[in-house]
């Protein structure tokens, strides 16, 4: 464990064994985490019921807007101490550790307090259909109850990362999904929750996750060396925050658009919100999936922007694209060839298994091609953030929200459930459109591959 816990360096190497060596860990932590919410979909579906797996569901754009906040801080955490430690700041590194957990981790409580007062008003605006209420509700405030968990494990797994340790929080967080999926089983099947139960095992699985990840970061800080206790600064939080705001604002706009869209879908009646939902899980698995390729590449970018090295950018930036061209690939095949024998998994044997198959093989039909935009989308964030170029990155997931608030309703009146789902694909283009060009701009600035002049200074 001594030797695992270290940092790396990303600016020295061939950068393609560098970068695989660095992303893998990370997909592989995504996969993971997804398996476990995969696990409460499939346990939901076969042994709750399939009331219970649309309330899952349901309460996923809620969960993500929550991971959004989280994750987000987790990102600012991470560029700013890859930047640091790329440019050799270590005292840096250190108090921007004390600085994130001092300021971030009451705001979690803060975060948690306002969503268990506000569950019943977000479940009345969900228009969620009266017979899967209770169930929603269950779920919805158990996860919710966890969030300083998650936001400690974000920020502590963003520390981890930026230091180019992708594979401590891997170890953790294959230990937190088995985890989840032993506590599934037994809150289930051996101690009859429910629903509740699915949730509860979330939380727990998280509070090991994060204690766990908390202390390889203690461990680690102490192997940068300088002052033995690092300290509060506000110069730091405000660099933090200028990294982590803009995607956060991206996060809660993207979920804002889909809690609208989910609003909708749930309209059409349970199968349809079920059959969604299954869809929706899988979509979640690709693009988180992706996601753990565009973080390393800001982690990637990060360092060796504070190194100065701008053609290893370029080539970090061109390798993310044929890696993720390639994952993209596959899945498309997989889910084009044999999308209903994927969601059927999820789905007991009941009277309305056809439709709700049915339902969700829409989403895929009209969405899964359109997959070669997110990637595109979704590589690109992660080189403008690792830049620092945070607002063109805001902007590109703004644009595809708006498009998702202006056009649902109107879709649906036009085209019903199938306009709603084209939603996504013109969503999509407009915001890979923007990120594009930002990029563009940015890799003809020579000013945007150099550290800021306002970094706080090493303390003497």
């Amino acid at each position: 464990m001594k030797e695992l816990i270290r940092p790396k360096d990303l600016t020295a190497g061939r950068p393609l064994p560098v970068l695989l060596s660095y992303s893998l860990p990370m997909f592989a932590g995504m996969f993971f985490q997804q398996a476990y919410n995969l696990a409460d979909s499939w346990i939901a579906g076969n042994h709750i019921g399939s009331l219970s797996l649309g309330a899952v569901g349901t309460c996923y754009p809620v969960t993500v807007l929550y991971i959004a906040v989280a994750s987000g801080l987790g990102i600012g955490t991470s560029i700013y101490c890859s930047q640091q430690f790329g440019s050799g700041g270590h005292q840096n590194v250190k108090d921007a550790v004390s600085t994130a957990l001092l300021c971030f981790i009451p705001c979690s409580v803060f975060l948690m307090l306002l969503g268990l007062f506000a569950c019943p008003h977000i479940l009345t605006w969900l228009s969620v259909p009266e017979e899967a209420l209770l169930p929603t509700r269950q779920y919805l405030f158990i996860y919710t109850a966890g969030l300083p968990f998650l936001f400690l494990y974000n920020i502590s797994t963003g520390v981890l990362n930026g230091l180019g340790n992708s594979g401590t929080p891997l170890i953790f967080l294959i230990f937190s999904s088995f985890m989840n999926i032993i506590l599934d089983l037994v809150l289930v099947l051996f101690i009859p929750l429910g629903i509740s139960g699915l949730a509860l095992a979330t939380l727990l699985s998280q509070a090991a996750s994060s204690l766990a990840t908390l202390f390889a970061v203690k461990k680690l800080c102490r192997r940068l060396g300088g002052e033995e206790h690092s300290s509060f600064s506000l110069p730091i939080l405000r660099e933090i925050l200028r990294l982590a705001v803009p995607s956060i604002v991206q996060h809660v706009f993207m979920s804002t658009g889909q809690l609208a869209l989910q609003n909708i879908i749930n309209g059409y009646g349970v199968i349809t919100m079920t059959g969604y939902s299954i869809a929706f899980r899988i979509n979640g698995l690709y693009v988180n999936s992706l996601m753990a390729l565009s973080n390393a590449l800001s982690g990637f970018i990060a360092q060796n922007k504070g190194a100065g090295k701008q053609g290893r950018i370029r080539q970090g930036y061109r390798l993310c694209l044929i890696l993720g061209g390639c994952f993209t690939s596959a899945v498309v095949f997989l889910m084009l060839a044999d999308g209903p024998a994927v969601l059927s998994f999820f789905v007991s044997p009941d009277p309305d298994k056809t439709e709700i198959i049915d339902a969700g093989m829409g989403f895929v039909r009209i969405v899964v091609p359109f997959y070669f935009l997110v990637c595109l989308k979704i590589v690109t964030d992660g080189a403008l953030r690792g830049i620092g170029r945070m607002n063109a990155f805001m902007m590109s997931s703004i644009s595809d929200v708006m498009v998702r608030l202006l056009l649902g309703d109107l879709f649906s009146r036009h085209w019903g459930i199938n306009g709603v789902w084209w939603i996504w694909p013109a969503a999509w283009a407009v915001g890979t459109a923007v990120c594009c060009v930002s990029y563009r701009r940015a890799d003809g600035n020579k000013a945007a591959y150099k550290m800021s002049a306002k970094k706080p200074a090493e303390k003497p």
